[in-house]
C-alpha cells in the first residue's frame, strides 16, 4: 500500500519522517534484545532454580530431604514438588 497521497504533515516538507534514524532504532532494538536474553537467562538459572529449592525447605514435617523430588513443568514454567509418604505414595503440593 502506497501512502504517497497523504500530505506531509508540518515538519516533514523535506521529506524526512520525522522518527529517528535507522542507527538509533537498530541499537534500540538490539539493547532491548540483549536486556531480554540477560533476564531470560537470570530467571532460568536463579529464579526457577530456587523453586525447586523451595520445595526442600518446605516440606511437611517428617519427610526426609530424600523423599522430596522436585519435577519440572512447562505451564507455568516451574517445579512441581512431590512428596513420598511412609506408604512410597507420591503426595502432590
Amino acid at each position: 500500500m502506497s501512502w504517497d497521497w497523504v500530505p506531509p504533515r508540518p515538519g516533514e516538507e523535506d521529506g524526512s519522517d520525522g522518527g529517528p534514524s535507522p542507527a538509533l532504532r537498530r541499537t534500540v532494538t538490539v539493547l532491548a534484545v540483549l536486556l531480554t536474553a540477560v533476564f531470560v537467562v537470570y530467571y532460568v538459572t536463579v529464579a526457577v532454580r530456587q523453586q525447586a529449592d523451595a520445595c526442600v525447605a518446605d516440606r511437611p514435617a517428617g519427610v526426609a530431604v530424600q523423599d522430596v523430588e522436585a519435577r519440572w513443568r512447562w505451564v507455568p514454567p516451574g517445579y512441581a514438588c512431590e512428596y513420598a509418604t511412609a506408604d512410597q505414595d507420591v503426595a502432590r503440593a
